[in-house]
Parts: structure tokens; C-alpha cells; sequence
């Protein structure tokens, strides 16, 4: 791996940390879900709660793909 496959890595596993630290806050959460851009904000009712997770959830097993094609594998318990 490269020094630029290495900072691509890096910087995949810190969507992939932000994802799953996202995922655990709102699996408790029972408020309205918000989407932001810049300015401009959205609210879903909390019955769709379920739907952005999968997507979430979809996002992040791409991002972990993108680093399977870099090399990086999961711990396997022999390091």
C-alpha cells in the first residue's frame, strides 16, 4: 500500500468510525430525523427512522468494499 492508498484508508475508516458512532446514537433516539446542507434543513418523522439506517448502513458496507479493494482487511485475531 501506498502513501496515498494509505490516506485514503485513513480517511475511510474515519467515515466508517463517524458512521457507526451515528448509528449508535440513533438507534436510542426517538426525535424527528434531520438532514442538513449548508442552510437548508429537512424533518422525517421518526417512523422513518428504519429506512435511513439501512442507507446508512449500505454507505458504510461501500465504504468497507473501497477498502478491500485497498487491501485492508478486517482484524482476523493472528496480529
Amino acid at each position: 500500500m501506498n502513501y496515498t492508498e494509505l490516506q485514503k484508508a485513513n480517511g475511510l475508516l474515519g467515515e466508517i468510525k463517524e458512521i457507526d458512532f451515528y448509528l449508535r446514537v440513533t438507534d436510542d433516539a426517538i426525535g424527528n430525523i434531520r438532514i442538513s446542507t449548508n442552510n437548508r434543513v429537512i424533518f422525517f418523522n421518526n417512523k422513518y427512522k428504519p429506512k435511513f439506517m439501512a442507507i446508512i448502513k449500505e454507505i458504510r458496507n461501500e465504504l468497507i468494499e473501497e477498502l478491500k479493494e485497498l487491501g485492508v482487511t478486517e482484524y482476523d485475531g493472528n496480529d
